[in-house]
């Protein structure tokens, strides 16, 4: 093949070429994918927001741990009182009794370590129950005093609210308070 014939032909694949590309239908441009890494903080921060109002399909098991169990995890191994009380339900007679219990657990207490399995999940309409094993192990605030390790099997009553989960009674309900 001669330069002068491979010239030719270049130039009948490139007029074809441009003949099929101008024979498509136009469609409408799309923005570019910007790598994950380059993306503005602003995207980033506004992508986690609308993930985070996505509803997620969760069963009822691990909504359950997520809306109660380890919020109460948290709040009672960071000993703080108001995240303890926002788990129960303070519709209930003995909510009050529950922040004496938490007030007073907290002052005899400095380090705490609540652990929990989940055992089962049963739920009818807008209730559940919910039985799972508890440890718990706790330093006292005073050093004359004797460390707490407790284990027990709990049966949490809970139902569902506007703000997800809430505690309405749990047995024995003087785990906290022995």
């Amino acid at each position: 093949m001669t330069k002068g014939s491979q010239t030719s032909w270049l130039g009948v694949i490139f007029l074809g070429v441009s003949l099929n590309l101008a024979a498509m239908p136009r469609i409408a441009p799309t923005m570019p994918a910007q790598p994950q890494s380059q993306a503005p903080q602003s995207d980033r921060s506004d992508q986690a927001d609308r993930d985070a109002t996505k509803p997620q399909s969760l069963d009822l098991t691990e909504e359950v741990v997520r809306d109660v169990l380890s919020r109460l995890q948290h709040a009672i191994e960071g000993r703080n009182l108001n995240q303890v009380l926002a788990v129960f339900d303070p519709q209930k007679p003995h909510y009050a009794d529950l922040h004496d219990q938490f007030m007073a657990f907290f002052q005899r207490y400095g380090v705490i370590q609540f652990r929990y399995q989940v055992l089962q999940v049963t739920s009818e309409k807008d209730h559940a129950f919910v039985i799972c094993d508890i440890d718990i192990d706790a330093t006292p605030s005073d050093e004359s005093q004797v460390a707490l390790r407790r284990s027990a099997q709990m049966r949490f009553q809970m139902k569902i609210s506007p703000k997800g989960w809430k505690v309405t009674g749990f047995k024995p309900d003087d785990f906290f308070s022995q």
